[in-house]
Order: C-alpha cells, then sequence, then structure tokens
C-alpha cells in the first residue's frame, strides 16, 4: 500500500507518517507488534510501573495510551470506511491515562488486550479495500483517509516503542 498524500491526514502526523514502511505497513505492524510483546513479557512488573522522570507516564501508561489510540484509531477507520459523515470526537489523551489507574493493573493484563487489539486491528486493516482505504472523513476537526488513519496507527505505536527502548528499557 502506498503511504497517503498530505491531503489524508492532519499536518501534526507526518512525523508518524514517516516512520512507516509504505511497501509493508502491514507485516510493519505485526512485527513491531510481535516485537513488542516479546520484549515486554520479560520485565518485572515493578519495571512496568518505571517513570524515567518524575510527571511522565509508566511503562504501562504508555502500553495504556497505545491501547486508547489504536482502539480509536481503529473506530475511526472503520466508520469512515464505511461512509461515516458525521465528525468524529477527538480524545483527551492525559485525561484517558490518568484516569484509567493504570498502576492497579497487571502488565500481563495489558499485554493480553495489546495482543489482541493488535491482532483484531491488524485483521481490520486488511480487510479493507482500496476503495474503503481513499474514503475521507473527518476526525478531531481534520480530514483524514481510512489509509491515511492506518498508517498514522502503526507511525503512532512505532513512535512510542522507540520512547519505551531509548527510555525506559
Amino acid at each position: 500500500m502506498n503511504k497517503p498524500n498530505v491531503n489524508e491526514y492532519a499536518p501534526y502526523y507526518q512525523r508518524y507518517i514517516d516512520m512507516v514502511d509504505e511497501k509493508n505497513v502491514f507485516s510493519e505492524y505485526k512485527n513491531l507488534s510481535e516485537e513488542i510483546i516479546t520484549t515486554l513479557e520479560n520485565i518485572s512488573e515493578e519495571k512496568g510501573n518505571y517513570r524515567y522522570a518524575e510527571g511522565k507516564w509508566s511503562i504501562k501508561e504508555v502500553l495504556a495510551h497505545i491501547l486508547h489510540s489504536e482502539r480509536i484509531f481503529g473506530y475511526r477507520a472503520l466508520a469512515i470506511s464505511l461512509g461515516e459523515k458525521s465528525p468524529l470526537p477527538g480524545y483527551a489523551q492525559n485525561d484517558y491515562v490518568a484516569n484509567g489507574k493504570y498502576d492497579n493493573r497487571s502488565l500481563k493484563s495489558l499485554l493480553n488486550e495489546y495482543k489482541n487489539l493488535s491482532e483484531a486491528n491488524l485483521e481490520l486493516f486488511q480487510s479493507f479495500s482500496n476503495e474503503m482505504l481513499l474514503q475521507m472523513g473527518n476526525a478531531s476537526g481534520k480530514d483524514a483517509t481510512v489509509r491515511g488513519l492506518v498508517f498514522i496507527t502503526v507511525g503512532h505505536e512505532k513512535h512510542h516503542w522507540e520512547v519505551i527502548k531509548s527510555k525506559y528499557l
């Protein structure tokens, strides 16, 4: 699948789009998910609560943020692919993480949810026809195509995984 054109996503997402290999977006998504699971399965619950600095999210909170975003991006992609014309709302990522009480949740539980959601989103994304991938909708007040949302999902996850690897592990 070719990378989306610049009119298929908000400029803010360019950094995520740039992180994704256009020829292998689906295998990149699958491999990235497997790497995250394999790596985080081998860290302790205590390490899952680690924050590299005061006021920063823990590993579990970063993983929860990835979950929130993947679920929301997946919903947006589904809705737009099916012709949704109503603008889709944004979300307050910091509030979502703060209100999730992720220090009280096990890393194993979060990883299980992540595995299931990633597999479901991959299946969904691969099911979209070329016509569906080019459907345009509106999310967070910005126009986006389904193809743009697929690349944003993978690039966003890749970005946060790079942060985890460089600052937490």
